[in-house]
């Protein structure tokens, strides 16, 4: 069976490695939003495969890896970079939604890799393009702006001087013009239906900044910059310098007061901030730098706020109202554990996750954050721990009706609080994390 396995993807990499390269022109008239008005140098923007290598089964669809150069001239100069698309076998298999990504400083594509996850993406066929932007290089480990610093001969003669090296957003924009019209990238990608940015921390700069500037008007239906601050994008949505939909997903630890949700644009513009989370979560099944710092994350917002924003798109149908944490004079208002509370933009209260609800601990927000003043069921409150589980599934049942979490997610985390009792999820999270994360019984408990 293995050997069959291997022969079987030995044959479908021939074929579409075969298929992958240049052979004459696009299939099709390119999408006119997209191509945007005609330019003389955009011949020039052009996709050089490199490779291609497997990227496994997902949803039942086989997906493959494509690397190669972009090579082209934004309005400031000259660019020859790195990209990755990642996509179905056959491109019919997809859902016709392509998600770019400029890639992260430090991490890469993270977006894909850890935050909405190969399994969210491509299980539901989307596809995911990274590009490199940038040749900064903030030191050792840190230079992956460029998306991979070992492809020789890459270069970026425009955009501004940083790091070493120059940093051109406006890469990005023509990155992902070329997904629709440049022959490699359609037989890669198929007929796009839609085209979808997005970034955290240090890669949502550009996305952020592509969008209040007006250079992603008619490129992207959507974009979802997270953990990320900025100037208001509301603005340039109303004087129609971005014509997408925006959402934007950010923890406590950011500075989001120009993000909140005006309702000046309520048909394209969403804001949501997670109380008690801090800007790099515990990603729990992918070791990092921030495991075990605390059990509070927003990942589980970003994944069910992201499927919203793509039914929006697709089909109008608007996602939930958009919520932030709770000031006063300044300040973060806190409940009486020291946990930010959440508001809607009425103002009126927004749930919580449910350990922040019910004051399991005081989360800390910070850049891995933290938590302490750790309360056991008997401090909660709570009889026994049926009466606490009762109760935590109460709070997570009222964070599902908001659309704040995925039915999936709500599932694994009333899973994880049933794990060790008479141990709360936050204990079992501090005391039994191996358990915690594998959603296994606590050996006293099983």
């Amino acid at each position: 069976m293995l050997t069959r396995s291997r022969l079987r993807r030995s044959l479908i990499l021939t074929l579409v490695v075969a298929s992958a390269l240049p052979a004459g022109a696009a299939r099709g008239t390119a999408d006119q939003r997209r191509a945007g008005p005609p330019r003389e140098r955009a011949a020039e923007d052009r996709l050089i495969p490199r490779n291609v290598t497997w990227a496994g089964w997902h949803g039942g669809t086989p997906y493959l890896r494509h690397d190669g150069l972009f090579v082209g001239r934004t309005s400031t100069g000259a660019f020859r970079v790195p990209y990755q698309i990642t996509a179905p076998v056959d491109a019919g298999k997809g859902n016709g939604t392509v998600l770019v990504e400029p890639s992260h400083f430090a991490i890469g594509l993270g977006a894909r890799d850890v935050y909405l996850r190969p399994r969210l993406l491509f299980g539901r066929g989307f596809a995911h393009a990274g590009i490199g932007w940038s040749t900064a290089d903030f030191g050792p480990g840190q230079n992956l702006r460029i998306l991979d610093p070992k492809v020789p001969g890459t270069v970026v003669e425009g955009g501004t001087a940083e790091g070493g090296g120059r940093t051109d957003p406006e890469i990005v924009t023509e990155f992902a013009r070329a997904l629709s019209r440049d022959p490699v990238a359609r037989k890669t990608l198929g007929e796009l239906g839609r085209t979808y940015a997005t970034g955290f921390s240090d890669s949502s700069v550009p996305v952020l900044d592509l969008v209040t500037s007006g250079r992603a008007r008619g490129v992207f239906d959507l974009a979802l910059p997270f953990t990320t601050e900025g100037a208001d994008p509301q603005p340039a949505l109303l004087a129609g310098r971005f014509d997408g939909r925006l959402v934007i997903v950010n923890s406590e630890a950011e500075t989001s007061a120009t993000l909140l949700d005006r309702g000046v644009v309520p048909g394209r513009y969403r804001f949501y901030a997670v109380a008690g989370s801090p800007h790099v979560p515990d990603h729990l099944e992918i070791p990092s730098f921030a495991t075990r710092t605390t059990p509070a994350s927003w990942e589980p917002a970003l994944r069910a706020h992201f499927l919203q924003a793509d039914r929006w798109v697709r089909d109008g149908d608007a996602p939930p109202a958009s919520y932030h944490l709770k000031t006063a004079g300044g300040g973060v208002v806190r409940d009486a554990n020291g946990n930010a509370l959440a508001v809607d933009v009425q103002g009126r209260p927004a749930p919580r996750p449910p350990y922040v609800e019910l004051g399991e601990a005081r989360y800390v927000a910070g850049f891995v954050g933290g938590y302490d003043a750790v309360r056991t069921i008997g401090q909660l409150g709570f009889a026994s721990h049926a009466g606490y589980l009762a109760a935590f599934r109460g709070r997570l049942l009222a964070q599902l009706a908001a659309g704040q979490i995925t039915r999936e997610e709500a599932v694994a985390m009333r899973a994880r609080a049933a794990l060790c009792p008479p141990l709360t999820y936050t204990q079992t999270y501090r005391d039994h994390y191996a358990d915690f994360v594998a959603m296994r019984p606590c050996p006293s408990s099983a």
